[in-house]
């Protein structure tokens, strides 16, 4: 995808900001050339349609979803010491970085598919690709635990690696509310992941 600078930039933020304050229903392309300063036409330049807009915002998550992820050989590597509590946290990757621009931008276009995910099949296709994408990395490191001896043999690896996605979803619809959350701000963070850390310290070994 084409980067993003210039007035395209603005185009592109300022959509991103009122759909995941006012629904992709309300904003208008007259409503985003009115807050950035220029005329409807201009925005033409740069996206054909507001689903082009959209489409370029679910592209722009795709490309940038898994940038904090810690690859598969380190988790498996983590897991083969590391305490339950250590675990756990490292498989909650977050959006969090440098570039606070990029980081709002995933932040509201996360809400914006979860805003979307009964009414868009492509939103509804990326939550569901990205959860199992997850629930299978999750699955990995820990069938490298047992193979290791690390974790016990019997340990229901599907579910627990399920539970851990569906309370990341949890914490992401309350999170993703907000574009200045941070991770561990919410209280119910800090009670799920310690419920996981004493659910995962029973099948280590």
């Amino acid at each position: 995808m084409s980067g993003l600078s210039g007035t395209k930039e603005l185009i592109f933020d300022t959509f991103v900001e009122m759909t995941s304050r006012l629904g992709y229903e309300n904003v208008s392309m007259r409503d985003i050339a009115n807050k950035v300063g220029i005329k409807v036409a201009s925005i033409y330049n740069h996206f054909d349609t507001k689903a082009n807009i959209l489409e370029y915002a679910y592209d722009y998550y795709s490309e940038r979803y898994y940038d904090n992820r810690k690859p598969l050989n380190v988790m498996k590597k983590l897991i083969e010491s590391a305490s339950a509590e250590e675990i756990v946290r490292n498989f909650f990757f977050t959006f969090e970085t440098e570039d606070q621009k990029k980081y709002v931008r995933m932040i509201l276009i996360t809400k914006i598919i979860y805003m979307r995910l009964f009414q868009d099949p492509l939103a509804n296709a990326m939550f569901h690709k990205n959860n199992c994408n997850n629930t299978e990395f999750v699955v990995s490191v820990l069938k490298h635990g047992i193979d290791v001896g690390r974790v016990k043999s019997d340990f229901d690896l599907e579910t627990f690696a399920s539970i851990l996605i569906g309370a990341a979803e949890i914490m992401g619809i309350k999170a993703f509310s907000d574009a200045n959350y941070s991770v561990g701000q919410l209280d119910q963070e800090k009670r799920i992941l310690n419920l996981l850390a004493r659910l995962l310290s029973t099948a280590l070994v």
